[in-house]
């Protein structure tokens, strides 16, 4: 299996189909040296999105389809991991006019199996299928209740998406020693600063 590019940043990896949306959020450039934009060209997000559907076919037992991005899928990846950074970091939340993010939808079939199951299943080809499929595991993680698990790293200059399998849900750092050490230092020095002055 390639390198997902969540192991790039952090080994707090969602549990389940939800790795496909993590994996979304963590294509992007961050640490010290940042590391490569998997989403900057096609042929990267081409090998990119060959691992990450690897790892979501396994974990669901479901067949992805052999996905090439082009230059308009690009532009759309790119958008869906905007909207989706917006609504994990909660920026949709705090905007003034409570704006949803732009240009993010996928289209879903219902099926129904022998023995009567419902189920959604993402439709279209390439990129617009992949879509899809995010949109509707963040559904599914939604009504599970595990959506509410995945998080951005508080650290402003991080922000690397991870998965909060603790049993209080309350972190908020991607990696406690490297991110949230960093943030309370600063902050426990400008306090002494302050009233030092």
């Amino acid at each position: 299996m390639s390198e997902l590019a969540s192991e790039r940043y952090t080994d707090r990896i969602a549990t389940g189909p939800l790795i496909l949306v993590q994996e979304v959020l963590n294509t992007r450039a961050a640490g010290k040296p940042a590391l490569e934009d998997l989403l900057s060209t096609p042929d990267s997000a081409t090998s990119w999105l060959s691992g990450a559907l690897d790892e979501w076919s396994r974990r669901t037992g479901t067949e992805a389809p052999a996905i090439e991005v082009d230059e308009p899928g690009l532009v759309r990846l790119q958008q869906l991991r905007a909207s989706l950074q917006m609504t994990v970091s909660g920026a949709v939340r705090d905007a003034p006019d409570r704006s949803t993010p732009k240009g993010v939808s996928g289209a879903l079939e219902v099926r129904i199996d022998a023995d009567g199951v419902f189920s959604l299943a993402p439709r279209g080809k390439d990129v617009p299928w992949v879509v899809a499929a995010v949109l509707n595991e963040i559904t599914n993680a939604q009504l599970t209740g595990t959506w509410r698990r995945l998080k951005m790293c508080r650290n402003r200059v991080c922000s690397v998406a991870f998965y909060d399998g603790t049993n209080p849900n309350n972190g908020v750092w991607h990696d406690v020693r490297i991110c949230g050490n960093a943030v309370n230092l600063r902050a426990s020095r400008q306090r002494r600063a302050a009233a030092g002055a």
